[in-house]
């Protein structure tokens, strides 16, 4: 199905992982440190990348960095007692999402499937000029939004901002990865403000419910994914 690269030191988890998701179809490479993790993977060129956030020899975001330099592989963290802190981190610095350990392999099955599903998606969608995900109607061409087949206006930023969650499906964007695209910069907390206000508009507009939520959904503390799965 897909050839994956497991970057982890704990040699069970790594032998785990390899039988677990060869058991699905997927050819494993594994390795036992960071220095390794990355010459494997300029080596294999995996379709997708596990990797643990606290390693012995490199620190984890700096090896999302540097995989970030050349590839756009999906990084799927696998997070043990990484604080909130350095998991948005590693996010900032490229990681598509991470699963907190412990995990059942039915999880890491599911999120492994869902990562290579929008790496394929967003190769498609990129160069579609429509989206559809359930009953909300995107036209990225002419900046026309509709909702169960009603237009629904959208101010210059709330545009942006449906466009870069609709157009990123399924994928954890942090706060400052959301801020840098919709504004072209930052300013701290006020930022934070206007972002989460915009969301809140915006949700309502699709009609959409933050208990609930059938579009946007808001990892406490991290940032926003778009959960509803495209009909494009």
């Amino acid at each position: 199905m897909a050839r994956l690269l497991v970057v982890d030191d704990e040699a069970q988890i790594l032998t785990a992982l390899r039988r677990g998701l060869s058991r699905v179809g997927h050819e494993v490479d594994v390795a036992p440190t960071a220095e390794e993790g990355l010459i494997q993977a300029a080596a294999r060129q995996p379709d997708l990348v596990l990797l643990d956030l606290r390693l012995p020899d490199l620190d984890g975001i700096e090896v999302v960095k540097r995989l970030r330099a050349w590839t756009q592989v999906p990084i799927l963290l696998l997070s043990g007692n990484g604080t909130e802190r350095a998991r948005v981190a590693a996010l900032d610095a490229g990681a598509d999402d991470f699963v907190d350990k412990p995990f059942s392999m039915e999880e890491l099955r599911a999120r492994v499937g869902a990562a290579l599903r929008r790496s394929a998606a967003a190769i498609s969608e990129s160069r579609l000029p429509r989206l559809r995900h359930g009953v909300v109607d995107v036209d990225l061409v002419e900046r026309r939004v509709e909702v169960a087949g009603e237009e629904v206006k959208l101010t210059p930023i709330q545009w942006r901002l449906l466009e870069v969650l609709a157009t990123n499906s399924g994928r954890l964007l942090t706060y400052d990865q959301v801020i840098a695209k919709v504004w072209s910069e930052q300013h701290g907390d006020e930022a934070r403000d206007s972002l989460r206000a915009h969301v809140r508009t915006l949700r309502r507009k699709l009609g959409d419910d933050a208990t609930a939520p059938r579009f946007i959904e808001t990892e406490l503390g991290v940032g926003y994914r778009w959960i509803a799965e495209s009909t494009s």
